[in-house]
Order: C-alpha cells, then structure tokens, then sequence
C-alpha cells in the first residue's frame, strides 16, 4: 500500500510567495559597525577602526565647538563679573598711590593696579560697550590676551600702541581703539549695529547712539560721531584708507584730508563740524556681512570741545541722513554699485573749517537729479 502520508508530503509544493522574516534595521545597522558573532577576524578589525575613528572624530568636534563658542561665552561671562566686581570695589590708599603721576580718575586705581597697561575706560550709553582699554608694545599682543594677561580668544579692547597717553591729558590727534568682533556679543560685537546690511536700521541705532565716552587716567571726554565706514585692507580689493597710520596730523592739510576721506566714505552723515586741533577717536572691528575677507567696520567721533555741549540736540538728530554714495573700494563697487563709478562728495563743505570745495561735489540740484 502506498504512504498516503510521504505522497502528500512529498507531493506538496513550496509556496514561493511566502515572504522572509525582515531584520530588524536597527539591528542591522548595529550588526554592520559593532562586531558580531560569526564576523572574520578582518571583519572584527575593520569594525573596531571604524568606530575608534567615530569616537575620535566626536571628540574632536566637541573640542572645537567648545573652544570657538561656549569657551569664550565663559571666559566673557568671567571677566564680566570680574569687571563688575572691580567696579564696585572702592580703590584702596595703596592701589590709588600705585596710579601715575597726576591721575585724576582715582576710580581707575584697581583696573590699573591689576594691570598696568590700563589707559582707559570705553562706554557707549544703553550699548554693551562698558570695558577698560589697555595699550600693549605691539597691534597684536592683546588680540588674544585678556585684561588679567591669560590667553583668550576673546582677546581685549586696546589702543594702537602708537598713541599717546600724557598725564598732562594731551593724547594723539587720533586716537584709536581695536576691538573684536564676536559671537559672544562682548567688546565690538555690538559697535556693528552702526553698520549693517539693512542701513535704515543702523541709522536709527545711530541717532540712538551718537555719542561715545573715553576717559583715560588723566581726563574724562566725550566724542560725537561723524563717520561710520566699511574699509578694505587688501589691495586686490581696490583703494585702501590707511587710517591706522594717521594718528597725528603735522599740518592742517593732512587733517583736514583725514576728516574729508571720513566724510567720503562714511554711510552716514550727522553734521559735527570740525576744526584743525579738535581730537579724534576711532573704533575698529572686523566686519563679516559683505562676503569679503578682511574688512573693516570704523566709527570715527570728533572729540566734544570745551564749553560744547556734549549731546546732540533732537534737532541735529533729526538732520542724520544717510550718505547717498559712500567711496568704497572697488570691488565693494561691483558687488554693491553695479560697478559704477563714484559720484562724488554730498556733505557740506563748512563742516570741515577751511576746506575748499571742489567739482567733486555734488550741488543740491544735481542730488535731486
């Protein structure tokens, strides 16, 4: 008799469409970096370079994300209130003896016997600028030096090591100030505001913010500014102001050429006349938004006379008008000015005591063109 059972078995036919059990992908991607059993011993090793390399490459990213951001967030909140401390700290009858020769500005005494690269104190009102100023034996030394003299990306506000601080009070005709500018938002980071992509908004920070205070050991004085400037420092890039090379003026011309190439190239126009013997100050940051390497944010302030008042009347604020046709470098020109050639001047000559004017001025008829 036949195996009914062995014919039905061996008669049954497979199901091709039954489906395979899926892996799990999870498990998967797990089986393909972690060693597993069953791997060749290649495979085992190739895994374990893999995921050492990963390891590695991590911590390298967090490394450096730490260094480039929440570092100097850190090294910006210490020194903050480290500042805030030293502020509110009464200097003491031996760090004020410690002071030079005739400081007036006693309240300094603890800054400076922390250290003796002190000058001066830097304020923007309602505008975080609020450091002390320091003035090392070269451009670079502060770059990546903190008031306390350890190493920090975030660096310090210094003068150019060019100027003069006397204690008689009598300083450099041009005094300038560099600072950077960062994501921590600290020293020049907010000086920016002066001049951003959308200009509407920086002139309005501007009439917000006219005015800058510097007092140094042996004085206290207040600036007013004139002239907020984007500059090259690359020659590839087309016409360089020099403006680091011009701290003092040896005769009326070349003031009065410092002055002018200010007005040239400045966004913003806010009426400070100016005189040969008057005083500047000059702010420099690096700027970020135009998309070259290299450039330069400058905010130049006239420093305010005796007898002058030290704020702007709301009036004078009101006249603040942008600058129709800055001089910039060429290539700014052929990014942002379809290449043509500049106009010339739109400011009013008698801002600038005996300049004589010129054919590069535009009359008021022809800016109306």
């Amino acid at each position: 008799m036949p195996d009914y059972k062995s014919v039905m078995i061996s008669s049954k036919k497979p199901n091709k469409n039954k489906k395979r059990k899926k892996e799990n992908p999870f498990l998967a991607i797990v089986r393909g970096l972690v060693p597993w059993k069953g791997d060749s011993v290649g495979e085992i090793v190739r895994k374990i370079v893999f995921l050492v390399s990963i390891v590695v490459l991590c911590s390298a990213v967090l490394i450096i994300i730490d260094t480039y951001m929440f570092k100097p967030v850190r090294e910006r909140e210490e020194f903050n209130k480290n500042i805030m401390q030293l502020g509110n700290h009464e200097p003491t009858a031996g760090e004020i003896a410690e002071l030079p020769e005739k400081a007036i500005n006693t309240e300094y005494a603890p800054y400076y016997a922390i250290n003796n690269d002190f000058v001066g104190w830097l304020t923007i009102k309602n505008v975080n600028v609020n450091y002390p100023v320091v003035q090392g034996e070269d451009n670079t030394h502060y770059l990546e030096t903190d008031f306390y003299g350890n190493y920090s990306k975030n660096g310090t506000i210094f003068a150019d090591y060019e100027n003069v601080f006397k204690n008689t009070g009598e300083t450099s005709a041009n005094t300038i100030l560099y600072g950077h500018n960062l994501r921590t938002e600290n020293f020049f980071a907010e000086i920016t505001e002066y001049r951003r992509v959308n200009l509407d908004d920086s002139l309005e920070f501007l009439k917000q913010h006219p005015v800058i205070e510097f007092n140094t050991l042996y004085e206290k004085a207040k600036y007013k500014i004139f002239s907020v400037m984007i500059l090259n420092t690359r020659e590839e890039y087309g016409d360089v102001f020099n403006y680091p090379a011009m701290l003092d003026f040896s005769s009326r011309e070349e003031f009065n050429y410092f002055a002018s190439e200010c007005l040239d190239r400045s966004d913003f126009f806010t009426g400070v006349d100016m005189k040969y013997g008057d005083k500047f100050l000059t702010l420099s940051t690096c700027e970020f938004e135009v998309g070259l390497y290299d450039m330069r944010i400058v905010i130049v302030a006239r420093k305010v006379r005796d007898g002058e008042s030290d704020e702007f009347t709301e009036e004078q604020i009101a006249s603040f008008r942008r600058n129709p046709d800055p001089k910039v470098c060429d290539t700014m020109r052929e990014l942002y000015y379809y290449g043509e050639e500049w106009s010339g001047r739109y400011w009013d000559p008698a801002w600038i005591e005996g300049f004589k004017k010129d054919s590069s001025f535009i009359t008021e008829d022809e800016s109306l063109e």
